[in-house]
């Protein structure tokens, strides 16, 4: 399954609101297992297990409230939220994999979701407050009478302010995500999507020449162990009936992996790659519902998704 959307390979306004192991190539085997811009800060990778809460949030009681208390009232935090949200409209930040320094929001569109709910997190701290992300919304509070929720990030990776509710008594404090570690032999740190988009594919020529690579081996074989080619799918000159889907996989992660790329392989025919940077990873649908081989772009997600 993949999103709607999609690339093959042959290849907004800002927003503002109140409301490798380097394995050679080898042969088929079997199956392996609006203020000033503030200035730049270093963001660290998406939280993990030593993560801790902003300052401001540890000195609070437990909060016990649900959402059932949750209602819409008048903000007493929208114009800190408002203002912490435009000064990381017009920050930059330093990728700590490849050092770059590049503006957080571009065009209106966030290019890493966790350096920029990091300024904004941190910029309420400051402030005295406690604000967290939950994966949804921005949680906002200073005790644990009330606390108030802010979308901070649209569905397509834009970045705006929207006052949601309030809860009182106040919600639970969010917990830090402890992220998994999905491929073990990647020397870049877990890390979580907040957005997926349909930016143009970057990794398309290594994941082309990873499949010829693959093809070609197989081809050399008197008894070819991963495709089928006497069925190749109606239209395309390379797009032959995969024989053996878990070696297909196996085999196309390695060849991934000797070009330098983190990837998991999904469940859902996709490989997930990133190379470099936690800043976005994409996924590539492989395996077509009729088991032929693809080339297909399904989605490039910010941050790496995994």
């Amino acid at each position: 399954m993949t999103p709607p959307f999609r690339f093959l390979i042959p290849a907004g306004a800002l927003l503002l609101a109140a409301c490798g192991s380097n394995t050679p190539a080898a042969s088929p085997s079997a199956p392996s297992a609006a203020p000033s811009p503030t200035p730049s800060a270093s963001v660290a990778p998406a939280p993990g297990a030593n993560a801790s809460l902003p300052a401001s949030c540890r000195a609070l009681p437990p909060a016990t409230g649900t959402s059932a208390g949750c209602h819409q009232e008048a903000s007493d935090f929208l114009r800190a939220v408002t203002d912490a949200v435009a000064a990381a409209q017009n920050a930059t930040a330093v990728d700590p994999d490849t050092k770059e320094t590049y503006a957080v929001v571009q065009n209106g569109v966030i290019q890493s979701p966790n350096a920029y709910l990091k300024l904004i997190a941190d910029a309420l701290d400051r402030q005295g407050l406690c604000a967290v992300y939950d994966g949804e919304e921005m949680n906002v509070r200073n005790s644990s009478g009330f606390n108030e929720l802010f979308d901070v990030v649209t569905g397509t990776g834009g970045s705006w302010t929207k006052y949601m509710s309030t809860c009182t008594p106040a919600t639970p404090i969010p917990a830090v995500a402890v992220l998994p570690n999905l491929d073990p032999e990647c020397k870049l740190a877990p890390s979580k999507d907040t957005y997926c988009d349909r930016a143009a594919p970057r990794y398309d020529a290594d994941v082309s020449s990873a499949l010829d690579e693959l093809i070609a081996q197989d081809q050399k074989l008197a008894n070819p162990v991963v495709f089928d080619f006497s069925r190749r799918a109606p239209g395309t000159s390379n797009g032959w009936r995969v024989a053996n889907v878990p070696l297909y996989f196996s085999e196309l992660r390695q060849k991934m992996r000797s070009r330098g790329y983190c990837n998991i392989y999904s469940g859902d025919d996709e490989l997930l790659i990133k190379k470099g940077t936690n800043r976005f990873s994409e996924h590539w649908d492989l395996l077509s519902g009729e088991g032929y081989s693809l080339r297909l772009l399904a989605a490039t997600c910010h941050d790496a998704a995994f």
